[in-house]
């Protein structure tokens, strides 16, 4: 069956799956799944053939709205979990997300031993990187006391999408938990952070998936006058008639 299939075949079951109400988001993924196979098998001399979909593309997809919490409505979240929040993780794991632009399950992941030196140990990471980030010695010293006192994070995200949609601030279908990380981001562009050290943080391979934040710069496209080759020359000559 895989040595008769066609490109032919791949949009065929594109338009179908279209039809049952399929995201371009999800075929694009299955295609970049079917050609892993293909490829693999290809390049270890399992079948003697190429791949069939080579020649075929992704769909082209709008780039997604980002949401970000402004500080007033973290403060919102923050009197809600506290106020109606029966999950005793939620509050702590949503400040350190906050603090460190970590992925919610990054965290709830998180053992005591994981938490020393004032920093936080990403271990089995979505990239398959480790990372260390450091937290505020204040915050280190209350991670540490929730802990000894309330044991070890277990499953919240739930209880925090709860308190999310209780608490009324705006958010994007299928974001939830990962606003903490967009919200974190956002703030640290807007602060005056560099571009590069944002990526290690949020531990992206590609610098690709971290300019889109690039835009909440203060500086953000204004650097092409203060930066550029010119700016600190004197250019009074190109003026000068012949």
């Amino acid at each position: 069956m895989a040595k008769t299939m066609t490109a032919h075949h791949w949009h065929h079951y594109k338009k179908l799956k279209r039809d049952e109400g399929m995201g371009d988001k999800t075929l694009n993924n299955i295609l970049g799944y079917v050609n892993a196979v293909f490829n693999f098998l290809s390049r270890n001399h399992i079948i003697g053939y190429s791949n069939p979909l080579q020649s075929c593309e992704k769909v082209r997809i709008h780039e997604k709205e980002l949401i970000y919490l402004t500080q007033e409505e973290v403060g919102v979240l923050f009197e809600d979990i506290r106020q109606k929040c029966i999950n005793k993780h939620v509050y702590m794991i949503t400040k350190i997300c906050l603090a460190t632009g970590a992925r919610w399950g990054e965290i709830e992941s998180r053992k005591d031993h994981h938490f020393k030196d004032n920093q936080v140990y990403l271990t089995y990471t979505k990239s398959k990187k480790n990372r260390v980030i450091p937290l505020d010695p204040d915050l280190f010293q209350e991670v540490k006391q929730h802990i000894q006192n309330k044991g070890e994070f277990t499953n919240s995200q739930e209880a925090f999408r709860r308190a999310l949609l209780r608490c009324g601030v705006r958010t994007i279908r299928g974001q939830a938990s990962h606003v903490l990380r967009h919200t974190f981001a956002s703030h640290f562009m807007m602060n005056g952070g560099n571009i590069r050290v944002l990526q290690t943080i949020l531990g992206h391979s590609d610098i690709k998936m971290t300019v889109k934040y690039a835009k909440f710069s203060k500086d953000h496209l204004t650097d092409a006058v203060r930066l550029n080759p010119l700016n600190k020359m004197d250019t009074s000559w190109t003026h000068q008639e012949n």
